[in-house]
């Protein structure tokens, strides 16, 4: 039993003593968790030790007849211990002279030597069996007898205050939790055969370290021939990704049986309810399905004692990700559509699309927050007009005064589509507010970073975000944390400050924090690929960007994030002749586009990926002149450039749109693509003058050049000299010189020299 050692330490500690008398034990677990798997193996142990056993459980129906479970686990069958003999009284006397004919028995068998009763799902076994679960441990202690009790855990109801009861009389607790991730990475290699990769360690996540869960997901991914073990490694095929759209069949069969056990009404209330999110506001499903919170209680709390949701301080949630996800992949596709419909029209200023007077809306009772949902849901599946009017509408209402979420989530939506001077407008009102709720105040640097960010004032976006980066980490709030990584390596990047960078990728949250909607979490995991690409190559991004692509057409929150996220994607994809997803890209940023026929950007963006993977001059010609972020247009060129530079009568045309890629480049600071693009031009046989005469002092951190600090932060990072040249679109030959030009003016005489004073100084 992987991740159970201490669990089943305790247990098979009092097994060993099972000649005593008097011991009880108690098992609690959420559904799935090994509860019977916990106590089928006690049971094996016991007999092995020369224990007899008796093995008995509790089932819904089986609630029907009294003391079942007891006389089940000790094959005692009231009609043949008593109808023969024509002994068995009948109406109130009946349970009393069958709790004595169980009491009897037990005592017959522990007579004989020592006695294990294990008892299973006792959240519904029937009230009598409770009754005599209450007594039959203190009336039989002086005998070997030694009581096994399991059940889910749920507050309030008659096992539980049972198990309160011998609690408090002295009896062990074992509490089965979730599994650990090293419990789940051994389940996962005993079962498929090699440990998971990362793509399916992260799949395996979802699972929430539930071990029925998880078997049934790896082995349904072995069934339907979605995992291969491949460099001694289980992976994930292309059939199947941590954010595919599509979980084994047998994941569904399993779930189905999980609803299976609440009732009609609840079942369409979880279904209703997950279309929300995997987690969701009690008040706002039952606005959603125009009910009071009330009415939806009865279901709710039947949900929650199956173990199907949990309570957390403000909202409910799914127990587990992948039980939800289960959830919405089996409501049909026109009816998840509908509760989306549904979702909007519980909105009424949304719905109808015109906007009413302040005191209309106030009087509503719809606020800012409410109203943030759909708009959220709407520009996760790149409805970006909808969702942007529907954030528009927010920050227009009453607030609950929590934070100022709906500004920042506006203004970021109007970063993502370079709308910036209506960003800026709703950033300073949002600062402005923050200077009223100093709580607030972490979320305007990385705000302030992003705009930074997407008018190419990398330097200032990089102030910001370690601003941001250091209140976010102090507060130990995980998604802007995230967030703050995400615009810190980007534009590290663009600013040519590869070790910035990579050092974003040492925290476990740069891509995305564990429980982040998907919107935000693939926007960490597109600024993470791209670094890893930067660093390793297109093998590697693909590597880091399996999810992204796999996401879509579900998610197109990482399309969204900047105007040339597509055609980047398309280009690494392309890099490795993966077609499937770069076609996958390229489908996903047209239906965007066809979405939203009244923002250019999407269409411009779709341009340019289309033009990437069709090789269209046209099409990257029109990118480069459309695009209106300065930064994309330069990309735009580029690619242009280089597919005429592919024909050699076209060499002048590829210098023409190679010149014109630098131009941008260097207008906003790009200093890493003006290097690549320089590179190019020398591959033609055209070289740029890029430096600037300064006066430098003869030796010092001060004497070095910018390309010389250039090449000290990338060697610092561990990087070889022809890695360096890669980075730095320079050749080998050229990093040995600066190199040689460093140790010098350093006066040093070796790698480890150079990085030992590069850590010293704090970095590059």
């Amino acid at each position: 039993m992987r991740g159970r050692a201490p669990e089943w330490a305790t247990v098979l500690r009092l097994l060993e003593t099972a000649g005593a008398p008097g011991h009880v034990i108690l098992v609690e677990g959420e559904p799935g968790a090994g509860k019977s798997l916990l106590l089928a193996e006690a049971g094996s142990a016991a007999s092995r030790a020369g224990t007899a056993v008796a093995a008995g459980r509790a089932d819904v129906l089986g609630r029907l007849t009294p003391l079942g479970p007891l006389l089940s686990a000790l094959d005692e069958s009231p009609s043949a211990a008593a109808v023969t003999r024509n002994a068995m009284p009948d109406g109130p006397s009946l349970l009393m002279w069958l709790a004595g004919q169980v009491r009897a028995a037990l005592q017959r068998r522990a007579e004989r030597g020592p006695l294990l009763v294990t008892l299973d799902d006792l959240q519904w076994a029937d009230p009598a069996t409770l009754m005599a679960l209450r007594a039959l441990p203190a009336q039989l202690t002086g005998l070997p007898l030694t009581w096994l009790l399991a059940r889910r855990p749920t507050e309030g109801t008659d096992d539980a205050r049972l198990f309160d009861l011998l609690r408090h009389e002295g009896a062990t607790t074992v509490t089965l939790r979730p599994l650990c991730g090293r419990a789940v990475a051994q389940v996962t290699s005993d079962t498929l055969g090699a440990p998971p990769d990362e793509e399916l360690t992260a799949l395996a996540a979802q699972a929430g370290g539930n071990p029925f869960l998880l078997v049934e997901l790896l082995t349904g991914l072995r069934e339907e021939d979605a995992v291969k073990v491949e460099g001694g490694l289980a992976r994930l095929t292309g059939t199947m990704s941590p954010m595919s759209p599509l979980l084994p069949r047998r994941v569904h069969t399993a779930v189905r049986r999980r609803l299976d056990e609440v009732s009609t009404r609840t079942r369409h209330l979880l279904e209703a309810a997950a279309v929300l999110g995997r987690s969701f506001s009690p008040a706002y499903a039952a606005e959603m399905l125009g009910e009071t919170p009330a009415a939806l209680l009865p279901a709710l709390e039947e949900a929650l004692a199956a173990g199907v949701l949990v309570a957390t301080p403000d909202e409910l949630a799914f127990r587990h990700e992948l039980l939800w996800r289960s959830v919405v992949e089996t409501v049909p596709a026109p009816v998840r559509r509908a509760l989306h419909g549904q979702i909007e029209r519980s909105l009424p200023s949304a719905a109808n699309g015109h906007r009413t007077d302040r005191t209309s809306r106030v009087n509503g009772g719809t606020t800012a927050e409410t109203l943030m949902l759909p708009a959220l849901l709407a520009w996760d599946e790149g409805r970006l007009s909808h969702g942007l009017d529907l954030a528009r509408e927010a920050v227009e209402r009453p607030g609950t005064g929590h934070h100022p979420r709906p500004r920042a989530v506006l203004a970021t939506m109007l970063i993502d589509l370079w709308l910036l001077d209506e960003a800026e407008a709703v950033t300073a009102d949002a600062e402005a507010q923050a200077a009223r709720h100093p709580e607030w105040a972490v979320e305007i640097p990385l705000l302030r970073a992003r705009l930074d960010l997407a008018a190419g004032r990398f330097g200032s976006a990089i102030a910001r975000a370690e601003t941001g980066l250091t209140a976010a980490e102090s507060l130990r709030v995980p998604a802007l944390t995230s967030s703050a990584l995400s615009v810190l390596g980007t534009a590290s990047l663009r600013a040519g400050d590869l070790p910035r960078a990579i050092r974003c990728l040492e925290s476990e949250l740069a891509r995305g924090a564990r429980d982040a909607p998907p919107y935000t979490r693939l926007r960490s995991e597109l600024a993470a690929g791209r670094i890893s690409e930067a660093l390793d190559g297109a093998v590697s991004g693909m590597t880091s960007l399996g999810r992204v692509y796999d996401a879509l057409p579900r998610h197109t929150g990482a399309l969204t994030s900047e105007p040339a996220a597509a055609a980047w994607l398309v280009r690494v994809a392309m890099a490795v002749d993966d077609t499937r997803r770069a076609d996958a890209v390229v489908g996903a940023a047209e239906d965007i586009a066809c979405r939203n026929p009244g923002l250019p950007n999407p269409t411009v963006s779709a341009v340019h990926a289309r033009g990437l993977r069709e090789r269209d001059r046209q099409a990257l010609s029109r990118a480069a002149d459309e695009h209106t972020d300065p930064w994309a247009g330069a990309s735009a060129a580029e690619d242009l450039g280089v597919l005429l530079g592919a024909d050699r009568g076209r060499r002048e045309l590829a210098v023409r749109a190679f010149d014109d890629a630098l131009s941008r480049y260097d207008e906003v600071g790009a200093l890493r693509d003006a290097a690549r693009v320089r590179g190019r031009l020398r591959a033609l046989g055209e070289r740029r003058r890029h430096w600037v005469t300064t006066d430098h002092p003869v030796s010092g951190w001060d004497s070095l050049t910018g390309t010389e600090l250039a090449v000290c932060g990338l060697v610092a990072e561990g990087l070889t000299n022809r890695q360096a040249a890669e980075q730095m679109f320079i050749s080998e030959h050229t990093v040995a010189f600066h190199l040689r030009q460093i140790f010098r003016k350093l006066d040093i005489h070796s790698r480890v020299e150079l990085t030992r004073l590069a850590l010293g100084r704090g970095g590059l």
